[in-house]
């Protein structure tokens, strides 16, 4: 028998549901709008639905040279710790502030040069 119980605890269960739950990001994919430019999608991998789309952010056309040639491959999740920084607890809001998307920005392409 499948014990749901066992795999998450009930607190999880029900902030995940009612959507109280306090976000991790955890991971991030890049992507192309649909205009071309390139952007990130953070998630946290976690819930009982398997992921949770937090924000995504636009990256500035600046940073686009450095992500051509970094190996890193489009509509690919990875592993935020891969780029040396430890998952951290966030939400939308968070997400849309100009000021944490620029050290967000920063850090990552600071990893992936």
């Amino acid at each position: 028998m499948f014990d749901l119980g066992s795999i998450f605890k009930i607190g999880d269960l029900i902030s995940d549901v009612t959507g109280i739950k306090q976000r991790t990001v955890k991971q991030i994919k890049f992507f192309r709008y649909d205009k071309g430019n390139l952007g990130i999608a953070f998630y946290d991998n976690q819930t009982i639905h398997g992921e949770y789309w937090l924000n995504n952010i636009p990256v500035p056309p600046e940073y686009e040279t450095i992500f051509e040639n970094s190996g890193f491959n489009l509509k690919v999740k990875y592993d935020i710790t891969l780029l040396g920084i430890q998952p951290f607890l966030c939400d939308k809001k968070v997400l849309e502030t100009p000021a944490i998307q620029k050290r967000l920005l920063t850090a990552i392409f600071e990893a992936i040069k």
